[in-house]
């Protein structure tokens, strides 16, 4: 009784002190007036885009490009205005500049005066992509210039969608007209290699006689070997005769001076032959005569020797005459007929030197022949050979004619397996959809930020009371250290108690905060702040200044090191260590579990968390204010107010 007589009168001191209650109700709305007023203006900043001055400058010049007019820069002008994610200014070059220095725009956003001619190079050899020039103001507000990189982004997507989609369409049309070129050159390759089979039939005909009449052509050759020889001993034979032939008219020329002479002496020959046979018949007569006259010498061996003799003489004279006669006339034809054969060798000669001039020229077309002859079997073996590669390039082109028929009929068969249309279009130029199915959703940016600075706000508002109502003293002499913690955590957990209220009444009536569990989320609430009221009663009770400075220093870790507005893995590792070592790292948890992810298994572990925090405060403060208690008893028990520690 006598230890609730001694709380009872310290409430009441603390009641009959109107400035304590006045410091206590207005610490009360603390955690309210922090959280709910940074939730409030900035719950949902994004939202409120369409406030934020943006600079669009479009120096886009139209181009013409196949007949078709294209002012892209233009479009894009239409789908800003059209977009009312920002506050879109369109304005020349000078003044987006000069409200970019002034910080009159945030960014802008530069059209160049080739964005349309970019558009158009999509076939060229090397195209060139369009290029959106963004001019931010970090300086200015880092958070919007990323902001606005990221708008101008979905701009810029839409409008890659946009060219994509027309640029596929110009593709599948072009498709179209190249499927039915393709089936035209399916049919057209297919009759090619008909015709090269055919060719290669032919060529391997025209290779098999070739190689059969190569025989041939060398008898020809050797042939033609043999009649250049012949001709070359025609043309010498011919010149040789008509080297004799020269011979032969001289002679003729001496053996008709001598024909002619001959004539002449048997002319001659016979005249006197004629004379002589006259002598030898009067001889003979005289001969009879002188018989007759002398019958004597009829016996006279000597004179028959004579007269027989004579007899024979005048007898050969007589057969000499008849044939110098017949010599005579022998001689005239042989005149007559040499006179021909004079005429007809003056003819031989002349036709000789044709020859000659004939038998020149054919071996002179001899070697000409053989030469040619020789020249045609090289080029009939060059030309079987050139065959045989024609035959072997011809079996490749017949495989590969055959290759490009199939490939053309597959390619051709594949091409009218696609059918041209709008979804295909718009697949081709956005294939992939993102579609979201997210385990929790957040409606707004405050709702995301708002663990993190409700459980800031709960800590500074237990930190703030530590100034405004003493931890250290109490009004009368305390009975025990429990009773002494006792005393100061009552009024700690009933300040507590209407911050949480007055937090929960402005979250969730006046902001807009939408807890999963209204209940769930005040109890949490309740629960976290009177951990924190425990943690700073310790440090407060035992180092008085200095814990509040120390309770200041672990603030600040747990704006950095909880994972309250970025996750842990993106601060360095010295605040990573600390990270689990500090109580809002435990609330941000439990409440972003009764706000958004209804995580009750990860709830149940943050309080166990903070209850272990909890407890070690409660039970650290009981045994510094029970150790003071005795200590205090020992100097004096006369002392009306305890020392301070």
């Amino acid at each position: 009784m006598k230890g609730l007589s001694w709380l009872a009168s310290e409430w009441r001191a603390i009641i009959r002190t109107p400035k304590t209650i006045v410091a206590l109700l207005g610490i009360m709305l603390v955690p309210a007036l922090y959280s709910g007023t940074y939730l409030w203006a900035f719950w949902d900043p994004y939202g409120h885009l369409e406030k934020i001055p943006v600079a669009v400058v479009n120096e886009d010049q139209p181009t013409m490009y196949e007949g078709t007019r294209y002012a892209i820069g233009n479009d894009l002008v239409e789908e800003f205005k059209k977009d009312h994610s920002f506050d879109w200014h369109f304005v020349g070059r000078e003044e987006a500049e000069r409200g970019l220095l002034n910080n009159n725009y945030y960014f802008g956003i530069m059209i160049p005066k080739d964005f349309s001619t970019r558009a158009t190079t999509l076939t060229a050899n090397q195209p060139t992509p369009l290029e959106l020039v963004v001019k931010s103001n970090e300086g200015l507000n880092f958070t919007v210039a990323k902001i606005g990189e990221s708008g101008v982004e979905k701009i810029r997507e839409k409008l890659s969608e946009k060219l994509t989609r027309s640029y596929t369409e110009a593709i599948f049309d072009n498709l179209e007209q190249l499927k039915d070129g393709m089936q035209e050159a399916s049919k057209g390759s297919a009759d090619l290699h008909k015709g090269i089979q055919e060719l290669a039939s032919g060529t391997a005909t025209m290779q098999s006689e070739m190689k059969n009449k190569r025989s041939s052509l060398k008898q020809l050759d050797e042939g033609a070997a043999s009649l250049q020889r012949a001709a070359e001993q025609l043309a010498s034979g011919a010149s040789q005769l008509k080297g004799g032939v020269s011979q032969v008219t001289a002679g003729m020329t001496t053996f008709d001076k001598g024909l002619t002479a001959a004539r002449n002496g048997g002319d001659q020959l016979a005249l006197g032959l004629k004379q002589i046979s006259s002598g030898s018949e009067g001889m003979n007569a005289l001969m009879k005569q002188f018989t007759s006259d002398h019958p004597e010498l009829a016996e006279d061996k000597d004179y028959e020797a004579i007269t027989a003799a004579g007899a024979q003489v005048s007898g050969g004279l007589t057969q000499l005459t008849a044939s110098l006669d017949k010599l005579n006339k022998g001689l005239e034809e042989l005149t007559g007929n040499f006179g021909k054969l004079e005429a007809g060798m003056k003819q031989v000669d002349t036709n000789l030197k044709k020859l000659s001039s004939g038998a020149s020229e054919i071996s002179t077309g001899a070697a000409s022949l053989k030469s040619g002859v020789h020249q045609l079997r090289q080029g009939w073996d060059t030309l079987i050979s050139g065959l045989d590669k024609l035959a072997a390039g011809e079996s490749k082109l017949l495989n590969g004619s055959g290759k490009l028929s199939r490939a053309l009929a597959d390619g051709a068969e594949q091409l009218n397996d696609l059918h041209a249309s709008q979804p295909l279009y718009e697949m081709m130029a956005n294939p992939v959809r993102l579609k979201e199915e997210p385990i929790t959703t957040l409606p707004n940016y405050g709702t995301g930020m708002a663990p993190f600075f409700i459980s800031i706000s709960l800590y500074v508002g237990a930190l703030l009371l530590s100034t405004v109502f003493s931890l250290r003293e109490t009004a009368n002499p305390p009975r025990s250290g429990w009773l002494w913690f006792l005393s100061k955590y009552v009024i700690l957990a009933i300040v507590s108690l209407f911050q949480v209220i007055i937090l929960s009444l402005v979250l969730i009536g006046i902001v807009g905060v939408d807890p999963l569990n209204t209940i769930d989320f005040g109890l949490f609430v309740f629960y976290t702040s009177l951990i924190f009221m425990a943690i700073i009663q310790l440090l407060v009770t035992v180092l008085d200044n200095v814990g509040r400075f120390i309770a200041i220093i672990i603030l600040v870790l747990q704006l950095t090191a909880t994972a309250g507005t970025f996750p842990v893995e993106l601060i360095p590792e010295g605040l990573q260590a600390v990270h689990s070592f500090l109580p809002i790292t435990y609330t941000v948890d439990g409440l972003r579990a009764i706000l958004t992810t209804g995580e009750y298994g990860v709830l149940r572990f943050d309080m166990l968390a903070l209850l272990v925090f909890g407890i070690v405060s409660i039970l650290l403060t009981i045994i510094v204010l029970s150790i003071a208690v005795k200590r205090i008893n020992r100097r004096s028990s006369k002392e009306e107010q305890p020392e301070a520690l």
